[in-house]
């Protein structure tokens, strides 16, 4: 015996639910939407009882038409109705199935009734009651209002896409349905909402605009939001990025926070509420009222906006944030503020990639090309040549390359990401991150045939070179001291732009090796597991981070002195208790987590795609408590940006040499 239990009532359907599946060879499935409902009667092979609400917190979703849905793909189903309200004039929808009044009912009745509805025939098929006409016909007039058409009919309501003809504004209209005028008790009720609505003032949330009475019928107009509602949205078959739906989360939240803060109680968000304009910002129907008997949980509300969600979800990073989000179980201000880290992350990642597209670009607005740089430079030497010829020049002194330098990290046990103790065999670390010019090396000997091929034997065979995007520009750059996006570069700036294949090679070259994530975790907090290398203390100036990072490169660097990558060769304060330099900050870096056998961890938006894992902050990446322990999965081996590079470690003590 197969059921569906739809009941939106959180502090009670677990017990209900539980008290249907006791009984002897029921199968019951429990869902809290609309959205659910739809979902499973899509997937079912069978369906032997319906028990539904049959209205939804007094809005436009009705147990009505998930009865008709379910009855057209089970046609000899049966239909239990529950409800809170009054379904006085709702006969004809109710089509002589049973109804269970919920005040609550007890779990008895609840039983009882459906083995009642399973026992009983279906009612004798009848020719459907027509839907009630609308009270107002197209084109009427409502005081100021032209209606236009209905768009819903609510237990005691009706909703008219409308004209505000004096201003030419489309416009919501809700009117009191007429039937109802003579019920004091109703009327005060519609008033207060309209004075609660009234008061709520969001930039996110459809203001009212006016509450009137005209010819003795009641009725207030509300804004109708700009762009198209989520079932809209779904029903064109259309999916919505990670970004979109993190900025629909996001903009929902903030309604929805604004609103409880001050007290509105509200009915469940539906997929026809929440709208998304052409700027892909969200906003809601107001959908708030004045309190009652009943309170939501704000944790089961967050839960049931990501299963509204889910269905508008297509690529792995937005099914993957979803997932993340209904793990943590928030509320509306834990949903704020873990989205407020996921935003970050992602206008970071945005920012790299507006910077790669200026980099590679032939000609930019708002900076000098590369290639113009290199001409310049050219044109520099020909100068200070023709200069030294004449006698009247003095020599560019030849910039020079700060040698890699090995810390020692002692053996022994330290603390792991947050409460992990873990061992360790003494390794040597590079002091700083890889820079442009000791990576020219690597090149030199690679052009050179002086060494033997230091290649990844997973390295893809389509990748045939380890010379990073623009190298010949960046490196004359570098070596000429030139700017790029307002700073100067040099030859102890760090090598970028270099994916994870590149790093492994230049670590084999030096005779070394990537670390893995433990060694990098341990090089950057000490044994004690530091919060951030200087000790436990934030400080926004002691790291190259993205507190003052400006992108167009103006005014950045306000807190740290630089707004892109920093000198390894300058003095800093982002030094570890071991010694070890912008372990916090300046670039992001690669780890070879595959070392010692230990396969690639599964991404987590993607479980069947195993990438390398990135470590540290970077230039453009804001200061957090977490900098050290955050595991950043790159989207594959091949990725490149620049605010990463990497450095290297050794299982011995360094000789003298390269």
């Amino acid at each position: 015996m197969t059921l569906l239990f739809f009941d939106a009532n959180a502090a009670l359907r677990g017990e209900r639910t539980l008290a249907l599946q006791q009984q002897p060879g029921w199968d019951v499935t429990a869902v809290a939407t609309m959205a659910e409902a739809r979902a499973w009667l899509a997937k079912a092979t069978s369906l032997d009882l319906l028990i539904s609400e049959a209205i939804i917190d007094a809005g436009s979703a009705t147990g009505f038409n998930l009865r008709d849905a379910a009855l057209e793909r089970f046609p000899k189903a049966r239909v239990l109705f529950t409800t809170r309200y009054d379904l006085a004039g709702y006969e004809p929808k109710v089509g002589g199935w049973l109804v269970l009044q919920d005040a609550p009912y007890t779990l008895e009745k609840l039983i009882a009734k459906a083995q009642a509805t399973l026992e009983r025939a279906a009612p004798a098929e009848a020719a459907p009651e027509p839907e009630l006409p609308p009270f107002l016909a197209p084109g009427t007039m409502l005081g100021n209002y032209q209606v236009l058409e209905r768009l819903t009919l609510e237990p005691e309501s009706e909703t008219y896409r409308a004209i505000q003809v004096t201003v030419q504004r489309p416009v919501a209209l809700v009117l009191m349905r007429p039937e109802f005028l003579r019920q004091p008790e109703r009327v005060e009720n519609f008033k207060a909402r309209e004075r609660l609505k009234a008061s709520v003032s969001h930039p996110r949330i459809a203001p009212l605009y006016e509450a009137g009475e005209v010819n003795g019928l009641i009725f207030y107009t509300r804004e109708l939001p700009r762009g198209r509602h989520l079932e809209e949205i779904q029903v064109a078959g259309e999916t919505l990025s990670e970004r979109k739906i993190a900025d629909l989360l996001y903009g929902v939240g903030e309604a929805m926070q604004y609103a409880i803060e001050r007290g509105c109680h509200h009915r469940r968000l539906d997929p026809r509420d929440i709208f998304i304009d052409a700027e892909n910002q969200a906003s809601i129907v107001n959908i708030f009222r004045p309190g009652d008997s009943r309170t939501r949980d704000p944790k089961e509300e967050v839960a049931a906006l990501i299963r509204l969600a889910t269905p508008l979800t297509a690529e792995g990073k937005a099914r993957g944030l979803l997932s993340s989000l209904s793990e943590e179980s928030h509320d509306w201000s834990g949903l704020l503020s873990e989205l407020d880290g996921v935003r970050d992350a992602m206008r970071g990642r945005s920012i790299m990639r507006r910077i790669e597209e200026d980099e590679t670009t032939p000609q930019s607005a708002t900076g000098t090309p590369w290639w113009l740089w290199a001409a310049a430079i050219t044109l520099l030497f020909v100068v200070f040549g023709l200069g030294n010829f004449v006698g009247t020049v003095t020599p560019t002194p030849v910039p020079t390359v700060t040698g890699q330098e090995m810390i020692a990290i002692p053996a022994g046990p330290f603390l792991y990401q947050k409460k992990e103790r873990r061992n360790l065999p003494a390794f040597w670390i590079s002091r700083d991150e890889v820079t442009i010019g000791q990576y020219a090396d690597f090149i030199s000997s690679l052009k050179k045939g002086l060494t033997n091929s230091c290649d990844h034997a997973e390295q893809p065979k389509t990748k045939t070179s380890h010379i990073p995007l623009k190298w010949s520009d960046t490196y004359a750059a570098a070596k000429a001291g030139a700017t790029f996006n307002g700073q100067t570069m040099s030859l102890n700036t760090p090598i970028t732009q270099t994916d994870w294949w590149d790093a492994y090679a230049y670590a084999r070259w030096k005779g070394q090796r990537l670390p893995t994530e433990e060694e990098w975790e341990k090089a950057a907090r000490g044994d004690k597991g530091l919060l951030f290398p200087w000790g436990d203390q934030p400080a926004k100036d002691k790291a190259n981070l993205g507190d003052d990072y400006d992108a167009n490169g103006a005014k950045g660097g306000a807190k740290d002195g630089y707004n892109l990558w920093a000198p390894t060769d300058r003095k800093g304060a982002d030094i570890s208790p071991y010694g070890v330099h912008d372990m916090a900050g300046n670039v992001s870096e690669w780890t070879a987590s595959e070392f010692k056998g230990e396969p690639w961890p599964a991404h987590p938006d993607f479980p069947d795609l195993r990438v390398p894992v990135v470590r540290g902050g970077h230039f453009a990446l804001k200061s957090s408590n977490d900098l050290l322990t955050t595991r950043f999965f790159a989207e594959s081996a091949n990725e490149i940006t620049l605010a990463r590079g990497f450095r290297t470690v050794s299982d011995t003590a360094p000789s003298r040499g390269k």
